[in-house]
C-alpha cells in the first residue's frame, strides 16, 4: 500500500465494523446492567452477528484547516465481513472479507488489497475485530484500552501499543450509552481526525 489515503481507506472500513456492530446489541441487550467495565461491554458486543447503520462523518484535516463531510451506510456480518458504503458527496464502497480489502469508487476500477501484504493494517483491522467479537485479551495485545463513564454515558479509548500502529492511528475514542454506541472519533498521526456519529437502523 504505497500512500497515505489507501491507509486511510483500510481504516475507515475497519472503523465502520466498530460502530456497525454494536448497534443490534443494544436491542437485544436492552435489560438493566448492574455492573458495567470492560468485560461487560465486550460481552455485549459479543452478541452481535449482524447489523447495520446510517453514519455522518466529518473528516478535519489539520494542516489545510478544513472539513469534509460525507455520509452512508454500515453493514456488520459476523465474523469478519464489514461494508461501509458513501452514498454522499462521492459514491463510494469500501468491503472487507476476511484478508481482502476491496475498494470501489465511482468511475475508477475496482482494487483488490490483501491485509496480509500490509501486516501493520491487518494487525490494525483485527484488533477491531477483536473489539466486535468480544476478545479482550486479543484486544489488549495491540491497545492499551481505557473504559470511561459508566453504562449510561461511557468512552472506550484505544491508543496503539505497536509502533507501526502508531504511524497510522494515535487515538480510537467510542462513545456509548449501554451497549449501544453512538459516535466514533479517530486522530490519525499526522494530526488528522475524524468523527463518526452512528444511527442505526430501525428493526
Amino acid at each position: 500500500m504505497n500512500s497515505g489515503a489507501e491507509r486511510r481507506l483500510v481504516m475507515a472500513a475497519a472503523f465502520a465494523m466498530v460502530s456497525a456492530g454494536a448497534f443490534q446489541a443494544h436491542a437485544q441487550r436492552s435489560g438493566a446492567m448492574p455492573e458495567w467495565g470492560p468485560r461487560q461491554l465486550m460481552d455485549a458486543l459479543r452478541q452481535v452477528r449482524s447489523s447495520s447503520a446510517r453514519y455522518v462523518e466529518t473528516r478535519t484535516y489539520r494542516m489545510l484547516n478544513q472539513t469534509v463531510s460525507s455520509s452512508g451506510r454500515l453493514i456488520y456480518v459476523a465474523p469478519d465481513r464489514l461494508q461501509k458504503e458513501t452514498i454522499e458527496p462521492v459514491p463510494a464502497r469500501l468491503t472487507v472479507n476476511g484478508d481482502r480489502l476491496t475498494i470501489e469508487r465511482q468511475g475508477e476500477p475496482t482494487r483488490e488489497i490483501s491485509l496480509r501484504d500490509h501486516s501493520e493494517i491487518g494487525a490494525f483491522v483485527e484488533s477491531i475485530r477483536a473489539t466486535l467479537a468480544g476478545d479482550l485479551p486479543a484486544l489488549t495485545r495491540y491497545f492499551t484500552v481505557g473504559l470511561a463513564g459508566d453504562a449510561n454515558a461511557w468512552t472506550l479509548t484505544l491508543a496503539p501499543m505497536d509502533p507501526k500502529l502508531r504511524e497510522l492511528v494515535t487515538t480510537i475514542r467510542i462513545k456509548g450509552t449501554r451497549a449501544s454506541i453512538v459516535d466514533v472519533e479517530t486522530t490519525e498521526a499526522d494530526g488528522d481526525r475524524t468523527d463518526m456519529a452512528i444511527r442505526p437502523d430501525q428493526k
